[in-house]
This record gives structure tokens, C-alpha cells and sequence, in this order.
């Protein structure tokens, strides 16, 4: 086998794998393989060759170009002939001659032209996609082709940036804005209006706990030594017992429930944000890739993009079973404030107090006001109103001047709310129109002064008084518990100033989700064409015309 034909074989060979690395081109093979299919010395040329080609591009560190050429191969008998009318154009028999018996033969007219000295010839590389806005030269057009030496060169290649890339990245932007606010205020609706619920909650069992602790207050009513009946007593601490496991009960199944429903909405709440944050970094970094060129890294990025689009339509399937939960309560509680007394799921959110409970609870309280002003009226009567003489009374402590008011009864024997007379004070102003009869007293404990009242049976009065008033204050709700009117008017609020927020807000979460989603994808797929673009101004060879002789 001749040398110079075997080295000639390489020589071209490897410089049109060169040029087809660079171009990408697969038209170019099948001239040349035409031309040589019958020459076995071009044939050892080509083995040689690939030995080379595979150290020098690396094929076993990337798979992808050689599975791409060996399909590639396998494909070249399919192309047209209007690939070898182009394939002429580069590696034409002008320029080369014609091949016979394996070898480049010569002639005058083939013979290779050798580098001319004119300016007017010289070759542009891709001149017609390279005349772009320079923005070093006052946004003049760039005419000086592919030149990775030249600065010009690089400024229009970052002028030319994607515009549709970066505006699909844009409304990416702007959808993840509005998605994060959409949540932001939903979640802050839903905060709300659940917060609502738990204070209401905690009002009722606050005024359970108010009521069981002036019940308390009310055993210890000490006036001149006189005190509640035994049985009084007895009867109020077995009303302590029962108010105390409803007021748990009530609280235990607000904080079981607002727990459980707070939970889900941070749960989603940080899924949201979570979302947000990716696809702007997603769409950020795939964008700065894309125009990069960055393919190996793209990919990773398409992937993950695709991942975060499944997760947004599976976030907007979450939604849309909130959405519709929200929907069915806010009905649910129209429904309920219509039919309280019906037993129904809403009682594990808001549960009415036990009507018994609720009943004993307004007699118990009822009767411990009336028993407390009958022990502060005793005492006025047999005390303080007392003219007694001194010396053998023990009533006596030295009292003089105007007589006392008594206090009015706010319950008439049949526990009924009862009108205050004149000439009685009521519990809302007793303090101070007794204070206006205290006396003056001195170390005997006598009174110095003109006055009804020493100063410690004043204070044992007032005492006893504003029990009584607490417990007349805090036992009217115990009707609104009983009738569950406080969770009526809880739920009628909620239905007319929550749920239509909530639904609003709602639409704007999954609005946002679905623009995020669309957005993304069209992300992606710019992303793949961008990324995919050919590369021609990328191009690292230079036409040597002069190598190419014979």
C-alpha cells in the first residue's frame, strides 16, 4: 500500500471530520463516502482516522456524538441529491479534482488555488447571521463575520439576546408574583377567619371559666361572720365539676381542630412558597443557560422544570379540593345558622355548650346572687341600720347617721330578673353609695365619726357585692350558650364577611398556579430550541485552501 496515498487518505479525512464537528452537517459524508466506498487504502485511512477522532474528541467521555454519528451512518444512503449538489459546493471536484483507483488525480483545471493577496477576497464565516446591533460601535451593524478574537464580535453575540426567551421568563416572573401573593392573602384569610373561630371559642370557655371561678369566690362571702349555706356550697362545687369538663371539652376540640386546619394551611403555605422560589431560580438559571448554550446542563434544568410542573398541577388539584371544602362549610354554617339545634359535623368545630349544664348553671348563679344579697341585707338590717345601745349589744360599734340603702334584688323568688327600686341601690353603683357612709374609727374599733359602716365591714360589702355583680354579668351569655346563638352568629359573621374572601383569594391562587404552570412549560420548551440552535458563529476552523494540493 502506497504511503502518500494512505497519508493523503488521513489528511482529508481528518479534516473533514474537522469541518463536521464544527458545522454539524451530515450532508458532507455522503459525497465523500460515495467517492471512496470502493478504495481500500482510503478505507485503512478512515480506521486509522477514527483512532484518532476518538482520542482527540473524547467519544468514550460522551456517548451522545457517537450514538448521533452511528445513526448518522446508518441514515447517509437516505439523503437526496440535493445534498451532494451541496456537498460539491464544499468539497466540489473544482477544488479537488476527481477520485480514480483510490487516489486524487490532477489536472490544470482542478488544481488547488493558493491564498490570494487581494482584500477583496477575503471569506466572511457567517457573515448573514452575524450583522447584529454592536453595542461598542453606537448600534451600528457588525460586519465583520465570526471572529472570536474581535470584542465587536462578542458584544453582538450578547445584544442578540432571545427576546421571546426572556419574555416567556418575564411572565414567569410575574405569574410566580402573583401566585405568591394570592396565597399570601389567602392563607392570611384563612388565618383570620380561623382565628375568629378560636377566639370565639375562647370566649365561651373563658366565660365558663370566669363563671366556675366567682362560684368559687362566692363559698368564701364573709360579712360580720355570716356565710353562704352549707348546701349552697356543696351545690357549687358540684356545678364547678361540671362547667370545668365542658369548658375543657369546648377548648380541646377548638385547639384539636384549628390545629389540624392550621397545619394544612401552613403546610401549604410553605409548598406555595416553596414553588415560587424554584420556578423563579428555575426559570432564571434556564434562561442564563439557554443563551449560554449550556446543553448538559439545560437538560438537568428541563427536567427539573417539568417536575416543578407536575407539582404546580398537583398544588392546583389541592386547591380545588380547598376551594371546594371552603365552599361546602361556608353552606354548611348558611345551613346550620337556619337549624341550630340540629345535630350535625359542625358541632366539632364550634360545639354548643351542654343545654343542662348551661341551665344549672343560670339556676345556680341566679340563686348565689339572691343568697349573697340576702346576707348583705341582713347585714345592713341587723348591723348597720341597728340603733343599739352600747355596752350589752354586740351590733353595736358607735353607728349613727343617715340609714343605709339596702341592695335591690336582681331576682325575684322565682329567679326572674327583677326591677331595682328607688330607694335601693343597685350591685352597679353600692360601692360607691355606701362609701358615703363609712365612719371614721379608732384603735377600739369604734366609730369616731358619724357614719353606718367601719371601714373593714365596708370592704367585706363591696367584696361580696361585685361577686355577685360577676356572677349577674357573666350569667346572661350562658343563654346565648344555651341556645347557641354565640355559634349562630359565629357562623352568619363567617358566611357573610369571610367566605367571599376566601373564594377570592382562592381564584387567585389557582389562576396563579395555572399561569405559573403555562408559563413554565413554554419555558421549557423554548429552552430546548434555544438551547438546540445551531452554533454557527461558534465555528473554530478556518478554510486552508493551500493544504489541499497535490
Amino acid at each position: 500500500m502506497h504511503a502518500p496515498t494512505l497519508s493523503l487518505s488521513l489528511h482529508l479525512y481528518i479534516q473533514f471530520l474537522d469541518r463536521f464537528l464544527a458545522f454539524s452537517v451530515i450532508n458532507f459524508i455522503q459525497e465523500l463516502i460515495s467517492r471512496i466506498w470502493g478504495s481500500l487504502d482510503f478505507i485503512y485511512g478512515v480506521r486509522l482516522s477514527f483512532a484518532n477522532i476518538n482520542s482527540n474528541c473524547r467519544m468514550k467521555k460522551n456517548p451522545f456524538f457517537l450514538l448521533f454519528f452511528i445513526v448518522f451512518i446508518t441514515s447517509v444512503s437516505s439523503l437526496s441529491s440535493h445534498s451532494q449538489d451541496q456537498s460539491k459546493f464544499i468539497l466540489g471536484e473544482d477544488s479537488l479534482g476527481h477520485w480514480r483507483n483510490g487516489i486524487l488525480s490532477s489536472s490544470a483545471a482542478a488544481e488547488a488555488p493558493g491564498p490570494a493577496n487581494d482584500p477583496s477576497s477575503t471569506l466572511v464565516l457567517a457573515g448573514s447571521r452575524t450583522r447584529r446591533l454592536d453595542v461598542l460601535n453606537h448600534f451600528k451593524r457588525y460586519r465583520g463575520g465570526w471572529d472570536i478574537t474581535d470584542k465587536h464580535y462578542w458584544a453582538t453575540s450578547k445584544a442578540k439576546n432571545p427576546v421571546v426567551l426572556k419574555g416567556y421568563a418575564s411572565f414567569c416572573f410575574l405569574f410566580s408574583h402573583v401566585l405568591q401573593l394570592g396565597q399570601d392573602e389567602f392563607h392570611g384569610e384563612a388565618i383570620e377567619t380561623l382565628n375568629y373561630v378560636v377566639n370565639q371559642s375562647d370566649y365561651t370557655v373563658q366565660t365558663l371559666i370566669n363563671i366556675t371561678g366567682y362560684l368559687s369566690l362566692a363559698k368564701s362571702v364573709n360579712v360580720a361572720q355570716v356565710f353562704l349555706p352549707s348546701d349552697v356550697k356543696d351545690d357549687i362545687d358540684k356545678l364547678n365539676v361540671d362547667l370545668a369538663n365542658v369548658a375543657g371539652t369546648l377548648r380541646q376540640k377548638t385547639d384539636q381542630n384549628s390545629q389540624k386546619i392550621r397545619t394544612v394551611f401552613d403546610a401549604v403555605r410553605s409548598s406555595m412558597i416553596a414553588v415560587a422560589v424554584v420556578m423563579l431560580l428555575v426559570s432564571l438559571l434556564g434562561l442564563f443557560l439557554s443563551i449560554l448554550g449550556h446543553h448538559n446542563a439545560i437538560y438537568i434544568f428541563i427536567i427539573g422544570g417539568w417536575l416543578l410542573v407536575m407539582v404546580t398541577f398537583i398544588l392546583c388539584g389541592v386547591f380545588v379540593i380547598i376551594n371546594n371544602a371552603i365552599s361546602d362549610t361556608c353552606m354548611a354554617m348558611g345551613q346550620w345558622v337556619d337549624n341550630p339545634h340540629a345535630e350535625t359535623a359542625l358541632s366539632n368545630i364550634l360545639p354548643c355548650v351542654d343545654q343542662g349544664t348551661t341551665n344549672d348553671t343560670l339556676y345556680k348563679s341566679k340563686l348565689v346572687v339572691n343568697d349573697i344579697t340576702n346576707i348583705i341585707n341582713g347585714f345592713i338590717g341587723t348591723f348597720a341600720n341597728s340603733n343599739a345601745p352600747p355596752g350589752v349589744n354586740s351590733n353595736y360599734y358607735n353607728q349613727s347617721g343617715p340609714l343605709m340603702p339596702y341592695l335591690c334584688y336582681p331576682y325575684d323568688s322565682r329567679l326572674q330578673d327583677l326591677e331595682c327600686p328607688s330607694q335601693e341601690v343597685s350591685m352597679a353603683n353600692a360601692s360607691v353609695v355606701w362609701q358615703k357612709y363609712t365612719c371614721s374609727v379608732s384603735e377600739s374599733g369604734f366609730c369616731t365619726s358619724s357614719g353606718r359602716l367601719i371601714p373593714e365591714m365596708y370592704q367585706q360589702l363591696v367584696g361580696a357585692v361585685n361577686i355577685s355583680y360577676a356572677l349577674q354579668h357573666y350569667a346572661p351569655p350562658l343563654l346565648s350558650f344555651q341556645d347557641c346563638n354565640f355559634v349562630r352568629e359565629t357562623f352568619r359573621i363567617i358566611t357573610l364577611d369571610h367566605c367571599p374572601a376566601l373564594e377570592d383569594r382562592l381564584r387567585m391562587v389557582n389562576a396563579g398556579l395555572g399561569l405559573v404552570s403555562v408559563g413554565v412549560m413554554l419555558s421549557l420548551a423554548l429552552w430546548i430550541v434555544y438551547a438546540n440552535r445551531p452554533q454557527k458563529e461558534q465555528m473554530r476552523w478556518e478554510v486552508k485552501l493551500e493544504d489541499v494540493r497535490i
